[in-house]
């Protein structure tokens, strides 16, 4: 009886341990992602220059196998419009004073499956904007270069409202932002 428990123990403990050896850390190495939306006047976009994100990914033979972890920090005031002037009524929509950063924590990952050279990635996280977290459900296409980097696509569409957040106006309020927005990103991360 004791050895046929050692023996599932030792099984247990491989597993766990054996999962966990191929999983690397990854880090961004380039990064890429805009903010669009609309407005009463015309649509809009601001692309944010200070973007980072790290996790753990498991890759077998050029297979997407798991991730782990996953953690993407955006910088609120490196988000920037066009037109200066909208800069700063962006940066008080976000609250960007007092919640420096727009953070996506992933929760899990509810499916993987591939797609032609593409790996679709069913995800749910922790999207923090303004100081309020919400979970988010997220589609996202993952495709694993030649050289081992893994690109990351996808965008999600929020509402403002939804983060406690006001939507952006000018003109005394003529002019207001529509209270959906879109994140787009690109993100290549690579082993570290």
């Amino acid at each position: 009886m004791k050895t046929r428990n050692v023996i599932v123990i030792a099984a247990i403990m491989a597993l766990v341990f054996s999962s966990a050896a191929f999983a690397d850390k990854y880090t961004s190495k380039v990064q890429k992602m805009v903010v669009s939306g609309t407005s009463t006047l015309h649509d809009w976009s601001a692309p944010a220059s200070n973007l980072t994100a790290k996790g753990e990914i498991t890759i077998q033979n050029t297979s997407l196998q798991a991730i782990s972890s996953l953690n993407v920090v955006c910088v609120a005031k490196s988000i920037k419009s066009e037109k200066e002037s909208m800069d700063e009524k962006i940066y008080d929509a976000l609250k960007a004073e007092d919640f420096p950063n727009i953070t996506y924590t992933l929760s899990r990952v509810n499916s993987l499956t591939k797609s032609g050279d593409d790996w679709v990635v069913e995800t749910t996280g922790i999207l923090t904007i303004g100081g309020t977290a919400k979970t988010v459900d997220m589609t996202v296409k993952a495709k694993i270069q030649a050289d081992g980097e893994i690109v990351f696509t996808g965008s999600k569409k929020i509402t403002l409202t939804s983060f406690n957040l006001e939507r952006p106006s000018a003109m005394l309020g003529v002019i207001k932002c529509g209270d959906d927005i879109t994140l787009t990103f690109s993100l290549t991360m690579k082993k570290s």
